[in-house]
């Protein structure tokens, strides 16, 4: 695959490896760094949703940024950072209301955030939360009765509920459970996810959040997803490597983990986005001693590049989602036809 990265990319993934400690180096020299078009580097931190934690490491080329596209960058941060101690606030309101009384796991959010080193920087998206199925009418009328409103959409995984701006999404299934025989095996082995959860922290707020060998399987189910259906961007990816990065020397690794993702169908995805993060982003892990496949590991990092958050960068990668995922928020198992006309009925 005869395909290089810019030095607008370089510099892109070398500061996304700086948020999972990484041991990238960026091998520019000070005229390639004079040279950059750092206008299109924020540009993409932005359509990949790390322009608030890509924004902290900077500083080391700040001489290098024009004043403009620097003022330009920590406006836009800051806004970020706004709007993540509010979605913080509405995520406060939920579990103020489920604790106690419902069994009940944060899905990515500020459950993958408490692997950052500095986790308040992790852009954050939507409250997703897992709940037991039998529990979801119970739950539903809960937070209707606190004045969210239930929003419109045929999600078989899950609902969503709106209040001032809070989208609160209550899954009760995890996207890219796979169909076929596999479907029971993986849907029990997450039903335990959030009857053994763990208690995390952030800001003086305590949540339950997935165990670390959870994570890892509810991670890579929902990596793949994306990845295979409207586009994958680094954030996300950043996700997974801070993880690995955070964890590779548990015990979990040692066989448990190992062992569900063959029997589960997900090691040899979980191998080569390991890989990826290596070559990438720096991660350190001996976690996967399988040889690297570098022509797959460089065509992985180019659809992920190419892509943008959700495939926000390629309008139609996003568009051929619909064939395979309903914009990833679907799951249904019915056929590209179907799922390209149900979309085409939503928007309209």
């Amino acid at each position: 695959m005869d395909v290089k990265l810019t030095n607008e990319q370089k510099i892109l993934l070398y500061l996304a490896s700086k948020s999972v400690l990484g041991s990238l180096s960026h091998g520019l020299n000070e005229q390639e760094l004079i040279a950059l078009d750092w206008q299109k580097v924020f540009l993409e931190t932005k359509a990949h949703t790390i322009s608030l934690i890509t924004f902290s490491y900077i500083e080391e080329f700040k001489e290098y940024i024009p004043e403009s596209v620097y003022l330009e960058w920590r406006k836009f941060a800051l806004n970020m950072l706004n709007v993540n101690y509010k979605i913080v606030k509405h995520q406060a309101d939920l579990v103020s209301v489920l604790d106690s009384k419902f069994d009940y796991i944060i899905l990515k959010g500020l459950s993958a955030s408490a692997y950052y080193e500095k986790p308040e920087l992790r852009t954050l998206g939507d409250v997703d939360f897992l709940i037991d199925k039998t529990k979801k009418e119970e739950i539903g009328a809960l937070l209707k009765s606190l004045g969210y409103a239930e929003s419109n959409g045929e999600h078989p995984n899950h609902l969503v509920y709106k209040k001032g701006g809070a989208n609160l999404e209550m899954h009760f299934e995890v996207a890219g459970v796979p169909y076929g025989e596999l479907r029971e095996k993986v849907n029990n082995l997450l039903t335990s996810a959030y009857k053994k959860s763990v208690e995390r922290e952030f800001e003086n707020q305590k949540f339950n959040a997935p165990t670390d060998f959870m994570h890892a399987v509810i991670s890579l189910l929902h990596v793949q997803h994306h990845l295979l259906g409207e586009g994958l961007g680094l954030r996300h990816l950043c996700d997974w490597a801070v993880f690995v990065q955070k964890t590779k020397d548990a015990e979990f690794w040692r066989g448990k983990l190992v062992n569900t993702l063959k029997e589960i169908g997900l090691y040899n995805f979980a191998v080569v986005i390991t890989k990826v993060c290596q070559r990438y982003l720096g991660v350190s892990s001996s976690i996967f001693t399988d040889k690297e496949d570098e022509e797959l590991s460089l065509e992985l990092i180019v659809d992920i590049l190419d892509s943008g958050n959700f495939g926000r960068k390629d309008q139609n990668r996003s568009s051929s989602g619909m064939l395979v995922s309903e914009h990833g928020k679907g799951g249904v198992k019915r056929g590209g036809v179907y799922n390209l006309a149900h979309s085409l009925h939503e928007a309209v």
